[in-house]
């Protein structure tokens, strides 16, 4: 059976993956590696069999399954809910709210119009204009620039409605941030800088949340429909309604009864009686010098199926089905999601790749256990020992990447680690790069690079970790970004301080953490920031 995601369902998700993200930077990768496969050989694979048969989505949403319950476990005693639930809830809440707003604005609105003190008859021009003629209108201009957009096949991301919307997100999240940053800590400001680089970077998911406000949206325009025809029948069934209709541009009554046979065309062959005659046309038309005596009671009160008819068919309905709509969009949406990402692979990885764990065995078995994994250290180097290197960077035999390299750092000896570190996991050739160059502005660096026959593979950039990201680091992404393509991964290696022992050294847990929540808030979804060598 093929499992279906919800948007709460990405929420949990990303949450879970954010507090991963703050517990392999405090205490390394061996405890996330352990628990998460772990709960793949206990508990999902037993339901999907091998590996190579489940894909990652469904990988990724039995974990997710799994992690729920182990949160709610631990968290039994002090109730704090999921964001998924909090989501949950204010959605329903929302759709009750909305439901509510419109219900009461149709009752409001047709029942102050249908206010009748007995001497001149509602005019039903108006009451169609009101209720008809203007949400026809909505909704032909929706219909149009939907039909637009489909014809050019042109992506929800490029309209100018959700450009706009988006930017206006992005300033409200911005000026939020401002206000807030005098009473924040350096580290509340740095995880709100990264918050609005999520919204930036994650655009498929941003543009899920057009669906449920569409559906909102809709849910308003059906609870005003439903409070308009609740009002009119309400007025109907415990007043005495006349309705008649009048224009100073001198229509001819039968003009007018052939306009109301084409709007009656949706349900005049099954309710004919909903469908104004010419003689009921003619018996109802008003002029005011005359006034409404000569007019007969069955003709006044023809109108009103009518009304109630074409709010149903025009108003009512579309609106129904635009509700279908959204929520199958929605649903397509999500499930063309497949979770094979950059950021989502390693979790895929630490459940799937088998773990060699020496707990048990004797000296001798550990000690020869330790020296099996030293994929890029020395012969005889235990694991323990062994550089750990950047591993989950798509790599592919052949392909050009840039190396990016601080001026002051670049040497022989440098050069050399680093091709023992990378080269002999990733069989990719490099391009070395110094940046950071005493006269040279990083633009002028990537000036020549941008000159070749084709474009790089993909870019890394080395840094020492304990220094903060500047200004300068954003300008050299960006300009990194325009050089590779919108779609090439661009990864910050980062450093400790060189030592005399060894020019690549681990990476402070907080350094790390610090230059995540920095080049997160860039936005770029193909942008990482992983330590080159692990403690």
């Amino acid at each position: 059976m093929k499992i279906s995601w919800t948007i709460a369902d990405l929420i949990d998700f990303h949450y879970f993956f954010r507090m991963d993200e703050e517990s392999r930077h405090a205490g390394g990768e061996a405890a996330l590696a352990k628990r998460d496969r772990m709960i793949y050989l206990a508990k999902i694979e037993p339901q999907l069999g091998k590996a190579d048969t489940a894909p990652p989505r469904t990988l990724v949403r039995k974990w997710l399954t799994i992690r729920r319950l182990q949160y709610r476990r631990q968290q039994a005693a002090e109730g704090t809910p999921l964001p998924g639930t909090v989501w949950r809830e204010l959605a329903v809440l929302c759709q009750v709210l909305l439901f509510g707003l419109g219900l009461f604005a149709g009752l409001g609105g047709a029942g102050s119009l249908l206010l009748y003190a007995g001497t001149t008859p509602l005019n039903v021009s108006v009451y169609f204009g009101l209720f008809v003629l203007l949400q026809m209108a909505i909704l032909i201009f929706q219909g149009l620039v939907f039909g637009y957009r489909l014809l050019l096949r042109l992506p929800l991301e490029t309209s100018v409605f959700y450009l706009f919307l988006g930017r206006m997100l992005m300033r409200g999240l911005d000026g939020i941030r401002r206000r807030l940053q005098p009473v924040l800590t350096g580290r509340q400001r740095l995880d709100l800088a990264a918050i609005a680089g999520n919204v930036r970077q994650r655009k498929e998911l941003a543009a899920l949340l057009i669906w449920p406000a569409f559906a909102l949206v809709q849910l308003g325009g059906i609870g005003f429909n439903l409070g308009v025809l609740g009002a009119t029948l309400a007025k109907v069934s415990f007043a005495d309604i006349a309705f008649a209709w009048q224009s100073s541009l001198q229509l001819s009554a039968e003009l007018v009864a052939g306009l109301v046979r084409w709007i009656a065309l949706p349900w005049s062959w099954w309710l004919p009686q909903a469908v104004p005659t010419l003689a009921q046309v003619q018996g109802s038309q008003m002029v005011l010098k005359e006034g409404i005596a000569h007019l007969s009671t069955a003709n006044l009160v023809a109108w009103w199926p009518f009304l109630c008819c074409a709010v149903v068919a025009y108003g009512l309905l579309p609106r129904c089905l635009l509700l279908v709509l959204a929520l199958v969009r929605q649903r397509r949406a999500l499930a063309q999601l497949h979770f094979a990402t950059l950021d989502i692979r390693p979790l895929v990885q630490r459940m799937t790749a088998p773990r060699l764990d020496t707990n048990g065995l004797g000296d001798g078995a550990r000690a020869d256990a330790g020296r099996i994994p030293a994929p890029a250290g020395e012969p005889g180097q235990t694991a323990s020992e062994a550089p750990v290197p950047a591993t989950a960077m798509p790599f592919a035999p052949g392909e050009r990447w840039l190396l990016l390299i601080p001026d002051e750092l670049d040497g022989d000896e440098l050069r050399a680690a680093l091709a023992g570190q990378l080269r002999p996991e990733f069989n990719a050739a490099f391009d070395y790069v110094r940046h950071g160059v005493p006269g040279l502005t990083d633009a002028e660096i990537l000036a020549p690079l941008a000159l070749a026959a084709t474009p790089p593979a993909g870019a890394l950039v080395l840094h020492e970790a304990w220094q903060p990201p500047l200004k300068e680091t954003e300008t050299l992404v960006h300009g990194l970004r325009r050089l590779v393509g919108e779609q090439a991964p661009i990864a910050i290696l980062l450093i400790g301080r060189p030592t005399a022992q060894a020019v690549l050294t681990p990476v402070n847990p907080e350094h790390l953490r610090v230059w995540s929540q920095k080049m997160r808030a860039l936005g770029d979804p193909q942008l990482s920031v992983r330590p080159l060598v692990s403690p």
